[in-house]
């Protein structure tokens, strides 16, 4: 397993936790690369050139399959290039909105080699339908969908927690600038008992506490910074509902990609309010599992509206929400990926 050297509690290190520890329990004997992905202009200069060191070389010597994930796809592109079977695991479309942070004529460079890395790729791993058809009418390959998930042990309340019947969580990543939290924010204008509480950290954080200031709102917004995976349940189950915002774009980003936050609300029996593109992945999935409102629309008044109906019905949704978020357990959706190592031995 080649993985990129991200901190624990970024998505792709929970992910392949997971992954490494279903792969440990078979038969299978797993070694480890942690990859130094380095700075913005090193990565660039990988890139162009060789993403495979001579020590990268060395180990997999005796390697019979490679696995890695991606974004970035400088891993898959160097795990193309180790002459041995390879599997790849994409969680994010990222060529997609690496258009909207790097020069057009690099992202084409790089997308051309990412992208002969999945069509020569033994398998690809996706999270989502939407994400397999995607890479199947640009690739003309057949991904296997392993859903992203939840771990329901460490992601669990106590029957007797005293949830805040008024309090809302937003868990997210304020490193990207995606996390579109204009509409709620304006909607506390509207609601005056809502509260929010913001779990996460980031240099986009100060821009949303700022917008909040101007609306007069700040009061009733806590934030706690980045909370470690293991301590998530602390705070999630003060709240009664959880927040997902996602820009209203459409692209395969936003449309065919389901936010890892989504399955840790409902493991925290937490019904969802989510708003963004229409038809997209989130929503089917919403809908078709009945875990909360998913709105196309930013218009404060549906929002608010949409906060007051799930608060008031949190309790009586979360057996249920409980039940879903059993269904996507990361320890038994990451034995997929076992099955998959071993039809290629």
């Amino acid at each position: 397993m080649i993985k990129p050297s991200y901190k624990q509690h970024a998505a792709v290190s929970v992910r392949l936790r997971y992954f490494l520890e279903a792969l440990k329990k078979s038969d299978l004997n797993v070694n480890v690369y942690s990859y130094d992905l380095g700075s913005k202009i090193s990565r660039l200069f990988k890139y162009l050139f060789s993403p495979v060191s001579k020590d990268l070389r060395e180990r997999i010597k005796e390697i019979d399959i490679v696995f890695t994930s991606s974004p970035p796809p400088l891993l898959a592109i160097g795990a193309s290039l180790l002459n041995k079977k390879y599997v790849i695991d994409i969680r994010d479309i990222w060529e997609e909105y690496a258009q909207q942070v790097y020069p057009m004529f690099l992202v084409k460079k790089i997308t051309s080699k990412y992208f002969r890395a999945l069509m020569n790729a033994d398998s690809i791993v996706v999270t989502t339908d939407g994400m397999a058809n995607y890479y199947k009418e640009k690739l003309g390959v057949e991904p296997v969908i392993i859903p992203n998930g939840t771990d329901t042990e460490i992601i669990r309340c106590d029957s007797g927690v005293l949830r805040d019947p008024n309090l809302m969580a937003v868990l997210a990543d304020f490193n990207t600038p995606y996390q579109n939290l204009d509409p709620v924010l304006e909607t506390l204008t509207l609601v005056k008992d809502a509260r929010l509480l913001i779990i996460g950290s980031g240099k986009y954080l100060n821009r949303y506490l700022s917008f909040a200031k101007r609306l007069r709102v700040i009061d009733r917004i806590e934030t706690v910074g980045h909370v470690s995976y293991n301590r998530l349940s602390k705070f999630l189950c003060k709240a009664s509902i959880g927040i997902v915002g996602r820009p209203f774009i459409f692209n395969p980003e936003y449309l065919y990609t389901i936010p890892t936050k989504v399955y840790d609300y409902l493991a925290a029996g937490l019904p969802i309010l989510a708003y963004g593109p229409s038809n997209s992945e989130l929503q089917k999935f919403m809908e078709k599992n009945n875990v909360g409102i998913y709105l196309d629309s930013s218009d404060p008044s549906e929002v608010g509206e949409s906060i007051m109906t799930l608060l008031s019905k949190a309790t009586n949704m979360r057996s249920h929400l409980l039940k879903i978020a059993g269904e996507y357990d990361r320890k038994t959706l990451s034995t997929m990926l076992v099955d998959i190592i071993t039809r290629l031995q």
